[in-house]
């Protein structure tokens, strides 16, 4: 039977928290997630999501509400036609040294994307250099405009500041998201990173009725070849809110069976993510929870696999797999 279960780089190493002003991020230290929007328009939103422990630590297919902004503040950036990601980064006070934490986006929502690639420290470092530019720019621009209404609205955990940094006397000691990320190169971190972070939503994705992923990878730093580490991901609804989905763990599918004398031959596919064991029984009537482990099945890949049991009773049986 088929079924399934789902069950400016040194200089800003040592940005603290304690340099912040209160009421701007004032709870951002490094390692934090920054989750922000911009539309190409007045004003970038700069979100403190918390520290990335809380989302590694997660259990696998947790969902994560992103809370720390407000409908109000996104909708003076925009949720149509609007770009974000989600990124942080540990300095030379966290092991291992220039960790990164970056987006993808999905082309496909349902398609995990590739993943980035682990670089060495030195390469590493520098996109991490302008991603810490990014919360003194959201001091500097409360202190330059202390009142208003974009100081109205602001958080101490989320901030609206303005697009462009550059020439802006506002910025004194860093810059906006958007220059942080475009610079002279135009994209990734200044041509620093290895690809766009970003995710940009259609013109009419308010009604669009489909919500938008992006993949969230760690990437520690490597003297060789290495691919980031899938984390989960970040989904934008058409409403606005986000959510952060902690190491999915794809449906296990049952994709045939076949028998032979006493033994039959199952194939299969589980996840990345979880744990997962095959149940049988002879009984459909019997509750799920009392189905008899037949045994523990590969995990850790998106493969198919085969696992054999070997049974000399006549009677039908039926299979599921279970996920935890």
């Amino acid at each position: 039977m088929l079924n399934k279960k789902t069950g400016l780089i040194a200089l800003l190493a040592g940005f603290a928290a304690g340099e912040l002003v209160a009421g701007t991020l004032s709870s951002f230290a490094i390692g934090d997630v920054l989750v922000c929007f911009r539309n190409g328009g007045a004003n970038d939103l700069v979100v403190d999501a918390g520290p990335i422990s809380a989302f590694t630590s997660a259990s696998p297919n947790q969902r994560i509400p992103i809370t720390q902004y407000t409908g109000d503040q996104l909708a003076y950036v925009s949720t149509n036609a609007v770009s974000w990601s989600a990124f942080t980064w540990y300095n030379t006070s966290v092991s291992p040294n220039w960790t990164l934490f970056v987006t993808k986006a999905r082309a496909s929502l349902n398609v995990q994307t590739a993943p980035w690639q682990d670089k060495s420290s030195g390469s590493q470092q520098i996109p991490a250099g302008r991603m810490a530019t990014i919360p003194p720019g959201t001091v500097d621009e409360a202190a330059y405009i202390p009142s208003g209404a974009l100081s109205t609205l602001n958080t101490a955990t989320a901030v609206l500041e303005g697009d462009i940094s550059a020439s802006n006397p506002a910025y004194q000691t860093g810059q906006s998201y958007r220059d942080a990320l475009l610079g002279a190169y135009g994209s990734d971190f200044n041509g620093s990173f290895q690809g766009n972070p970003e995710n940009t939503t259609s013109a009419n994705f308010t009604t669009s009725g489909t919500v938008v992923r992006s993949d969230f990878y760690k990437l520690t730093p490597t003297s060789g070849y290495g691919l980031a580490t899938y984390l989960g991901y970040f989904e934008f609804s058409t409403n606005g809110a986000m959510t952060y989905v902690a190491y999915p763990m794809a449906v296990p599918v049952i994709k045939s069976i076949s028998r032979s004398g006493a033994t039959t031959t199952i194939t299969y596919t589980t996840g990345t993510y979880g744990t997962y064991t095959l149940l049988a029984t002879n009984n459909l009537t019997a509750p799920v929870a009392s189905w008899p482990a037949i045994s523990p099945l590969s995990s850790g890949d998106t493969l198919t696999h085969t696992i054999t049991d070997t049974d000399s009773s006549s009677i039908n049986k039926f299979y599921i797999i279970q996920a935890q």
